[in-house]
């Protein structure tokens, strides 16, 4: 891919970085001997805050992500479906999500701030007895004071609300948590550890143990094998690079365990998987149910958690913070009531606050625009898929497409986005 004026002056940073520090002083090689703070920043997506840069990089993976990527100024930047863009100095508020372990085999207390949902997975194995292979493919690793290692439950059952974060989850005075409360390991301040807070992302996170950056599910559309944008989970997408929890489970059980997943499309997956092993093809799936309290009644009482082989069910809820919370506390009580000693686990795929710009801009339509060209094929939170052969025709590149996006602004007036940049210059990030 093309990447015109950016590109050239990545390959200059790189060779800068690369020359011995004496050497540049004793030349004043690339204004070296002026003082920090007076030399701008070389490099694309270097000007963001560092920590902005860590979450945007885990959620990043080259062959995956969009091609021109952003961050949005201020006030910030949703999706239709409310799923904002990264944003400083917002970002830490939209990736910051509960994590509550409960129920069979728990030790209670306090889990550190900052514990991030790819560390769900792990603990579960660890609760299970479960040793995964190969733990260096994924960033998560086991709570080890949150469970009893080898504790044997014979259900998991895992809760994730889409489009919540910490700050409208209340930890006092929730049904799902009125029969545990004392009893449960948890904290109000874990992470999703990555950015944007894509719901197929957080959940495969969830799922696998591992960061999009590992898995490479980063979100709900992913680039295919032909360079198309297509939906994660569906029969065109790549699948994710790394195996889940229950992928493993079920493969190391040949079969035995029961693993289930209830949601409302079919991008959920990630929670479960599903498609890692050729022959893990007997999932109960129920995708789209109207009813999620039933779908979850249903499933349990067709055997789950009645033998000695642990079963893990995944359950995706979504809708207003009281609904959820409601459906909860139902699906709580009945799988208690048929299975008591499952293990619970709740959490949350991040915030899905909208903008607080009232009338922001279309960003497809106004880089086409820009552009001339029809050049978008679509839009991410976080960056927009290009059309390389309309590119190719009409010799544009992606740095013309950062410029567009770039001059772009709020109905403030002011800049729609912080910094806009080739996806490739997150794999750089270590020059900045």
């Amino acid at each position: 891919m093309a990447s015109g004026r950016r590109l050239a002056v990545l390959v200059v940073a790189m060779a800068l970085v690369g020359a011995p520090a004496i050497a540049l002083r004793a030349f004043c090689v690339g204004k070296s001997c002026a003082q920090e703070e007076e030399v701008a920043a070389p490099v694309p997506f270097c000007p963001l805050p560092t920590d902005l840069r860590a979450q945007i990089e885990a959620g990043y993976r080259q062959g995956r992500s969009p091609d021109v990527m952003a961050a949005a100024q201020g006030g910030g930047l949703a999706s239709d479906a409310g799923v904002p863009w990264p944003s400083d100095p917002y970002s830490s508020r939209l990736n910051s999500v509960p994590i509550v372990f409960f129920g069979h085999g728990v030790s209670p207390g306090r889990l550190p701030d900052g514990t991030g949902v790819d560390r769900i997975a792990p603990t579960i194995a660890d609760l299970i007895g479960f040793d995964r292979s190969h733990p260096e493919v994924r960033s998560g690793t086991a709570l080890r004071n949150a469970v009893v290692a080898g504790a044997g439950s014979p259900l998991v059952v895992e809760i994730v609300w889409q489009g919540v974060g910490a700050t409208l989850f209340s930890h006092l005075g929730t049904p799902w948590s009125t029969t545990f409360r004392g009893h449960e390991a948890w904290t109000m301040n874990g992470t999703t550890g990555s950015l944007p807070v894509d719901p197929a992302a957080v959940l495969t996170t969830i799922g696998t143990g591992g960061l999009p950056s590992q898995h490479g599910i980063t979100g709900t559309l992913i680039r295919d094998s032909r360079g198309d944008a297509v939906p994660a989970w569906s029969a065109e997408a790549p699948t994710s690079i790394i195996a889940t929890l229950p992928d493993d489970w079920d493969h190391a059980t040949a079969q035995r365990s029961r693993i289930g997943l209830v949601a409302s499309d079919e991008v959920d997956r990630g929670l479960i998987g599903g498609t890692w092993y050729i022959d893990h093809d007997r999932d109960d799936l129920v995708i789209g149910s109207r009813d999620p309290v039933s779908a979850v009644a249903h499933l349990i009482a067709t055997g789950y958690g009645t033998d000695d082989t642990t079963d893990i069910l995944g359950v995706v809820l979504n809708g207003t913070t009281d609904h959820m919370d409601r459906q909860t506390g139902t699906i709580v009580a009945a799988v208690q009531q048929l299975v008591p000693d499952t293990t619970f686990v709740l959490t949350t795929t991040g915030s899905a606050n909208g903008s607080l710009d009232t009338n922001p801009p279309d960003v497809a339509s106004s880089v086409d625009r820009a552009l001339g060209a029809q050049v978008v094929s679509a839009t991410v939170p976080g960056g927009v898929f290009l059309d390389q052969q309309v590119m190719a025709a009409k010799d544009i590149t992606s740095d013309d497409v950062v410029g567009a996006m770039d001059a772009l602004k709020s109905s403030f007036g002011s800049p729609l986005f912080a910094d806009a940049y080739p996806g490739f210059a997150v794999s750089f990030s270590r020059y900045c």
